[in-house]
């Protein structure tokens, strides 16, 4: 869970723009938990509905797991660990165990706030438990490095930060060891001479090539090696040191044995195969286009178009292109711009055509559920079919155009399902525990081909999750089922795996991908004799397989060159058998790790634990020494399904639900250091409590001493509903030198400010879909002030003035959001906040306006480095006491300073906020606006109660890597930008110097409400988003020399 930022909510108007912008997580059900537990290995699984066979299933998975990571890490758990577990990834999206939004490609996660594993099932036994064998290998290493909680790792003052290669590429290795597709990937990287070094493992290659830097180390060293240089890391706080301890080597000389390995390993597969653009026609080039997927191929049966998915610079999209020639016809769907196609499946992807090849069907995430939309792609219409089902997937026309076949989840199985087209009948057609995948139409409409881990059991027997724990799901094949009888029919019967089976429509034969030998290839495999035999042999490998009417041409998707692409094959019958040979990986796999890794899974002891000291709750800092004395090796903590001492099996040994209860506990306590653009740098003490689920969440904070002059305040989060709701209380208090005198005896004197505003925010957010929401709030603030005088020669305090105002605010507004982002910000999409405030006077002291902001955003991607931004924001005030919008300069100003007409400024603000004889202190300190950025100019350079701000930017790649002797520094970026602004109480200002004298004092005629600036900026990401820039005042007489700044911040 994220930590949540202090003072939100508390204002009104700040709540509503602290939370300004952000896309939606949405709870579109509620959820009834319940969990089953097993003390013994401090495992706790949660679930809802009628899953418990789920849940025992994945104890018992978790439990297998856990013997085997235990003993390669000599570790046993100290801390229990919750396994949360979604019966579909769109309900998974939902989830508020983690706040940031879990997209398609995520298939599980594991937080170190309380330790928690969360992951959704899609229907795919294989796939679950690999990956909850990897995030089981994660917290077991939070629990071990850690201490199994964040707030560990504050109060023993931890410094060790594991690389990113090394925490996810040991959970690959240690929850599937190595498999044909990730030897794909480094083959391909081996082949074509771009191995990276260890420091640039990053986004996939952190887990595959990690992976392989694990394997690499077990095969040379032995797998022992893996607790060492984890106990190692430990001690010294220190990951290359770690490593260097245990492998008496540094990171230098790793990556270079490392890298000699995978040249050694994979060159010798590279003779006798082919290059996949050898053999088969590109129509796609992933490079040139810098994008990684060109997948899922469709061609239309009359063959002379193909639809295909992509990813495109964020979002993934479905392009339609010439079979012949490949160039671009059009782009059919915009994919995660929309909340009718806000995710396209990419994991399981699929598309269609019609048999008149004027349509398509794909299915894709809409809201709370998925659905299927069939396209015109002559003139784009649409149509949704929505389902009552936990996932669709994979949609297949039939030839006679009556029906689509699809993979449907519902209830923890995946299964073969068709829809009539005309009377919207849903059949499932295998319906079993077994998972089911990519359904092929026969020719004659009449059975279909499709990929199960069933093995021999053909026959519809009722089978559940709990029958799933001893069945091999390892292997899949290809089988056939007869759409109006159900009879499913075994057609392959090999050890390797299969996968995107076709019907030849003029041969009685079947075409599918398989990875016999080590490599994936085309089969193709005669019905009536049964004899099958590969026709390609690549190096890499390929997937989804389409063909045209006549067969005389065959799509596929490719793996060359570190990127998919799609590939045209002539005459697929005509093709000859080939001889693959098997690679390295398969040659020595009797004699590789897999066997010792599966012998470790079953082996129910765990291995002698590590001797040496406990770092999980040691402090780290030689003052503190005498306190790791006392702490115990032994400390395991009592899980909390135990202290109600229930009883958690019955007589026969299964597990007995229990009810989930809400229970608070501590996430994090820590002292935050934050600045205020006014009054500097300020610290706090802070507390945040939550319960498991992240449902209801409790904030404090408070300075040191807790006292009327201090600040303190709480904030309390309800996010179980659709609609969130947040109640909080603050209390700030400041005091500031308001300037000096001189007493009646001559005596110098201060002039002291003090202020204090406390108030009661309740704010509630409503969620359309994952784009659009309204919030609605009340705020009630009241505001003291008082001017003192202080004579320290006799040490006296006199009040000059006290006055206060009280404030009563509702406000609502509209937030658009469906921007993507990038590395500090927003680099494509568009955003809009719409708010209305109204603030009724209430008692002597209340004041009344009513205000009106709108802000919108729009980015454009140029391509994947390179983006255009603008923003135009308005705001206007009226009533009695109309609230004011101070213009310029930038958030968390740092440093540096600027010019006004050639004249070095005297201070940041043109503004005097904390004037003693600043009438409207008050409201201009706490219920006015900020506006920014505008650089080049101060804070207040001009204000009024309405503004006009407008920002343009060009960002673009400085420095994507740079090493310099020990510093390494990445993703320098830069920008070029343009700030226009203005704003004025009455329009008059435009037009009338006199109006901006009286507002102003002695002004030049070419003065106006206007600011202009144009400048530059590097952004440096170096534990926190540095910008250094130079700015040029834009007036009529030309541009000033550069103003210099240091801000922090990411992009607006």
């Amino acid at each position: 869970m994220i930590k949540y930022i202090l003072f939100t909510f508390f204002a009104l108007s700040s709540s509503m723009q602290a939370q300004a912008f952000g896309q939606n997580k949405v709870q579109y059900r509620d959820f009834e938990w319940n969990y089953i537990a097993n003390p013994d290995y401090n495992f706790a699984v949660y679930y809802y509905g009628d899953q418990i066979e789920l849940a025992t299933y994945t104890m018992e998975e978790s439990i297998k797991s856990y013997e085997q990571i235990s003993k390669h890490l000599r570790w046993q758990l100290k801390k229990p660990v919750s396994i949360i577990i979604y019966n579909s990834h769109n309900e998974f999206q939902q989830n508020n165990v983690v706040s940031v939004y879990m997209q398609e490609g995520i298939l599980g996660v594991t937080e170190l706030y309380k330790n928690r594993v969360v992951m959704p099932f899609e229907g795919d036994y294989q796939e679950f438990r690999n990956t909850l064998h990897h995030e089981l290998v994660h917290a077991m290493i939070n629990d071990m490095v850690y201490g199994g909680r964040i707030q560990n790792i504050v109060r023993s003052r931890t410094q060790l930060s594991i690389p990113l290669w090394a925490n996810e590429g040991l959970a690959e290795f240690l929850s599937s060891n190595w498999d044909t597709e990730v030897d794909m990937i480094i083959r391909d990287l081996a082949i074509n001479e771009r191995i990276p070094s260890i420091s640039e493992l990053q986004s996939i290659l952190a887990y595959r090539g990690g992976q392989s830097v694990w394997r690499f180390i077990a095969k040379k060293y032995g797998r022992e090696k893996i607790a060492e240089i984890l106990q190692a890391m430990k001690r010294y706080q220190n990951a290359e040191k770690g490593f260097e301890e245990a492998l008496g080597m540094d990171y230098e000389e790793l990556n270079e044995q490392w890298q000699k390995y995978i040249k050694k390993e994979y060159f010798p597969d590279i003779a006798g195969r082919d290059a996949i653009d050898d053999v088969a026609k590109p129509l796609t080039d992933h490079k040139k286009s810098n994008n990684f997927y060109n997948i899922a191929p469709a061609i239309s049966p009359d063959g002379s178009q193909i639809v295909y998915f992509k990813d495109n610079m964020g979002y993934i999209d479905i392009d339609i292109i010439d079979a012949v020639s490949g160039k671009k016809v059009k782009r059919a769907v915009k994919g995660n711009r929309s909340i009718e196609f806000e995710e396209l499946k990419l994991l399981q992807p699929g598309v269609s055509w019609s048999p008149d090849g004027r349509k398509i069907v794909i299915a894709a995430k809409a809201g709370s559920k998925d659905a299927f939309h069939i396209i015109n792609t002559r003139n784009g219409d649409s149509k949704k079919i929505p389902f009552d089902l936990e996932g669709v997937f994979t949609p297949k026309w039939s030839p006679d155009g009556m029906r689509l076949a699809f993979v449907g989840n519902k209830n923890s199985a995946s299964d073969i399902y068709t829809i009539d087209l005309n009377t919207n009948e849903i059949v499932n057609l295998t319906s079993d525990i077994f998972s089911d995948s990519e359904p092929s139409w026969h020719p004659s409409s009449s059975k279909l081909l499709f990929v199960s881990d069933r093995g021999t059991k053909i026959d519809r027997v009722p089978t559940t999750a709990v029958d799933m724990i001893d069945h091999n799901f390892e292997q899949n094949n290809i089988y056939s089922i007869d759409i109006n009888t159900k009879v499913v029919e075994k057609i392959t019967n090999s050890s390797s795996n299969k996968n995107y089976p076709v019907y030849a429509n003029t041969e009685n034969v079947i075409f599918y991908t398989s990875d016999y030998n080590g490599t994936w290839n085309i089969f193709k495999h005669d019905l009536d004799s049964g004899n099958a035999y590969p026709v390609t042999n690549f190096i890499t490998g390929l997937k989804g397989l389409s063909l045209t009417n006549d067969d005389a041409m065959m799509i596929f998707s490719g793996y060359s060159g570190w990127g998919w692409d799609v590939y045209s094959l002539n005459n697929p019958l005509q093709m000859k058998e080939q001889t693959i040979e098997p690679t390295i990986y398969i040659k020595n796999i009797k004699s590789d790790l897999k066997e010792d890794i599966v012998d470790l899974r079953e082996d129910k002891y765990r291995g002698v634990e590590s001797n040496t000291t406990d770092y999980s709750d040691y402090i780290f800092a030689w003052e503190y020494q005498y306190l790791n004395d006392q702490k115990s090796q032994d400390d395991y903590e009592q899980p909390s399904f135990l202290k109600s001492n229930v009883q958690l099996k019955n007589d026969n040994g299964e597990y007995i639900p229990q009810s989930y209860l809400t229970r608070f506990s501590l996430d994090i306590a820590d002292y935050d250091v934050g600045y205020n653009t006014l009054f500097g740098p300020q610290g706090y003490l802070t507390f945040q409590f939550s319960d498991l689920m992240g449902d209801h969440n409790i904030q404090l904070f408070m300075e040191s001493q807790l006292s009327y002059n201090n600040d303190f305040g709480f904030s309390y989060q309800y996010l179980k509903e659709r609609t969130d709701y947040q109640l909080a209380f603050i209390h700030q208090a400041q005091n500031f030198f308001a300037g000096y005198g001189f007493s009646s005896q001559g005596y110098p004197i201060d002039y002291m400010i003090n202020s204090r505003d406390y108030g009661l925010a309740f704010v509630a957010s409503r969620p359309f879909n994952r784009f659009n929401r309204l919030d609605a709030g009340i705020e009630f603030r009241n505001l003291e002030r008082k001017l003192t005088v202080v004579d320290p020669y006799i040490n006296q305090v006199n009040v000059l003035d006290n006055d206060g105002l009280t404030a009563l605010r509702p406000a609502i507004g509209y937030v658009f959001d469906n921007s993507v982002n990038g590395f500090l910000g927003p680099i494509d999409g568009f955003r809009q906040n719409a708010t209305i405030e109204i603030s009724p006077a209430v008692g002597e002291a209340g004041i009344s306006f009513q205000s009106f902001k709108l802000d919108m955003r729009k980015y454009q991607m140029i391509n994947r480095d390179n983006s255009l931004a603008g923003r135009l924001y308005f705001g206007s005030s009226t009533g009695r006491n109309p609230s004011r919008f101070f213009l310029g300069g930038m958030q968390n100003w740092m440093a540096g300073s600027g010019t006004t007409d050639g004249i070095e400024d005297g201070s940041r603000s043109r503004y005097g906020f904390l004037d003693s004889n600043n009438e409207s202190l008050l409201q201009d300190l706490y219920l006015s606006e900020l506006v920014w950025p505008m650089r080049g100019a101060r804070y207040g350079e001009r204000y009024g109660t309405s503004v006009l701000l407008m920002n343009f930017e060009y960002r673009f790649p400085l420095i994507k890597y740079l090493v310099t002797g020990p510093l390494v520094l990445g993703n320098i970026l830069g920008h070029i930008f343009v700030d226009v602004g203005a704003a004025w109480d009455d329009p008059k200002e435009f037009t009338d110097i006199s109006a901006l004298r009286n507002k102003y004092g002695d002004v030049s005629n070419s003065f106006s409400p206007w600011v202009r600036s144009i400048g530059y900026g590097i952004k440096l990401p170096i534990i926190l988003p540095w910008r250094i820039e130079a700015a040029y005042d834009w007036t009529e007489s030309g541009f000033s020399k550069p103003q210099w700044y240091i801000s922090i911040g990411f992009d607006w």
